[in-house]
């Protein structure tokens, strides 16, 4: 069996996508996999590190609002959508899967073409631009919330709940060892802030206010692990000397699990992937999700916020006094932090990338290669 996945331009639509090709090479090593990614650099840089195949279309993006880009996004798309029909043509797959972004978008209409099975997933609450328009060509919706049913309207009868799948690397918690290896106090409360993300500078920004505004004997409690980015590190760094506190600070982190894992308290935006990976380790979260992904981290945010698994800060009302105020009450609160982790914990679904590769298998069993 050949299965054709397509995703790319973000690791929110990646990542998955790379979980569920560990998952389904879990059941079967046998099946072939190819990846259909957008020229960035980071999708590259992705599909070889994991060892998959892959071929590239363009990072082609629609414009918000009718202008001479939109004419050019569809010149973009028309060549993308030649170059899918020649790779589904060559590599002859049994099912399709697109995990939202443009690169899903040329794939999944190659592959309508060509009469393949098709499988969307979706990983946020509420759905992105390219899936909501793809939907009636997918023969299965896989979704990651429960609640994204009412937002598919006549199209929910395809919906299959499978959660969202998270890579094989990251289901390894070891606290005490990972605690030894980032040379960390156990006995001290950990708050990691991944501020490494889209937008990230105002939450990087307010957060250290915060922890400047908190009083000599609250820092000395503490430690923090502070993923700032590229453009944060040098002053995110330097002020996290003034305050004499701590710390760790990288512009980035390759394994991620190690950091996750020691954390009492996660501060971040609230990006699909990122929470969905938080809550399997069972770690309470503020989350401050970026206002201009089209509502979609307002969205996961409010469902994991309703749930009990975090507290929800909004941009427009982001402020130190906020941020320090909520950190305050969660390390008053020792009893409402254990119910927000089991919260979180309830919100996981560990087998996720199992789930959703068996829908595809049985799909694609229907087809002969």
């Amino acid at each position: 069996m050949r299965i054709v996945i397509a995703c790319g331009g973000s690791g929110g639509h990646i990542f998955p996508a790379v979980a569920l090709a560990q998952g389904i090479k879990t059941k079967d090593k046998n099946i072939d996999i190819i990846f259909v990614g957008s020229d960035k650099a980071l999708d590259r840089r992705i599909f070889e590190k994991e060892g998959f195949r892959y071929s590239m279309l363009s990072a082609n993006k629609l414009p918000y609002n009718p202008s001479l880009g939109t004419f050019v996004f569809f010149i973009k798309l028309s060549l993308d959508l030649l170059k899918s029909l020649c790779i589904l043509i060559k590599s002859r797959p049994n099912v399709v899967v697109g995990f939202g972004g443009y690169v899903a978008a040329p794939v999944i209409l190659a592959a309508c073409i060509l009469c393949i099975p098709r499988v969307i997933h979706e990983q946020n609450v509420v759905p992105g631009r390219a899936n909501a328009k793809l939907f009636t060509l997918a023969d299965r919706i896989a979704i990651s919330f429960e609640d994204t049913k009412r937002y598919l309207g006549r199209y929910a009868y395809k919906a299959v709940f499978t959660g969202n799948p998270i890579r094989a690397a990251l289901l390894k918690d070891d606290r005490t060892g990972n605690m030894k290896k980032l040379g960390l106090d156990a006995d001290k409360f950990t708050i990691l802030v991944i501020g490494g993300s889209q937008g990230a500078h105002n939450l990087n920004k307010a957060f250290l206010q915060a922890l400047s505004q908190l009083d000599a004997n609250t820092r000395s409690r503490l430690q923090v692990i502070h993923i700032t980015g590229t453009t944060d590190y040098v002053w995110a760094s330097a002020a996290y000397e003034e305050l004499a506190l701590e710390c760790r600070v990288y512009s980035f982190v390759d394994r991620i699990e190690e950091v996750y894992s020691v954390a009492d308290l996660v501060v971040t935006r609230s990006g699909a992937s990122a929470i969905f990976e938080i809550a399997y380790f069972g770690k309470p979260m503020v989350l401050i999700p970026y206002p201009f992904a089209m509502s979609h981290q307002v969205e996961n945010a409010r469902i994991f916020s309703e749930k009990g698994a975090a507290i929800q800060i909004d941009e427009n009302d982001m402020s130190p006094d906020l941020i320090r105020n909520s950190l305050m009450d969660l390390l008053k609160d020792r009893k409402r932090l254990n119910e927000m982790a089991e919260s979180a914990k309830r919100l996981s679904v560990p087998d996720s990338s199992y789930t959703l590769a068996e829908e595809i298998l049985r799909l694609g069993r229907g087809r002969r290669a």
